[in-house]
């Protein structure tokens, strides 16, 4: 009975907006990340061109939810530019145009240990840094490796990627 009124007063403050939400930041830019020189060249190789889209998005998508979660607001309007690039990135399963040049692989029994390692620089309005981020994680053992997908320990390496920007951009508006 007493969870029960504990868990009905919960859900009448979040409704009410009474819980603390973090404090509305300044606009944010989050252009297209950029690739390095020698994962232009893995893209273009060996992997297809199409991965570094799929990987863009998925930092886009994770930077904007790491970022809200700290009261940033990803607009067009000017503001702390975040620029990132793909330092290196390695797929868990093969790639589709892996698996076209190389009949023998399976997209099902073929795995790896795959990874991400990652570098972003935040920009104030005026251009000059204000931080910059790195962050590199690829699995070691083939025996942790849960990827289901062709790039699930790179997301994994993106996902942290981003909570550490969004913790150096919470400490920026600081």
């Amino acid at each position: 009975m007493r969870v029960r009124f504990l868990l009905a007063s919960l859900v009448a403050l979040l409704t009410l907006g009474v819980v603390a939400r973090p404090a509305a930041a300044g606009p944010i830019s989050l252009p297209p990340a950029a690739y390095s020189d020698a994962f232009q060249e893995k893209l273009a190789e060996d992997y297809g061109e199409r991965e570094g889209d799929y990987l863009r998005e998925a930092i886009e998508r994770a930077l904007v939810r790491a970022l809200a979660r700290v009261g940033g607001q990803v607009s067009a309007s000017p503001g702390v530019r975040i620029e990132t690039t793909i330092i290196d990135a390695r797929p868990n399963r093969p790639t589709f145009r892996q698996l076209n040049d190389r009949p023998g692989l399976d997209f099902g029994r073929s795995i790896s240990i795959g990874g991400a390692e990652l570098h972003a620089v935040l920009r104030g309005s005026d251009g000059r840094v204000l931080a910059e981020v790195d962050h590199r994680f690829f699995e070691h053992d083939i025996r942790n490796v849960l990827a289901l997908t062709t790039w699930g320990d790179a997301r994994r390496s993106i996902d942290r990627f981003a909570r550490k920007v969004a913790a150096a951009y919470a400490q920026v508006e600081r």
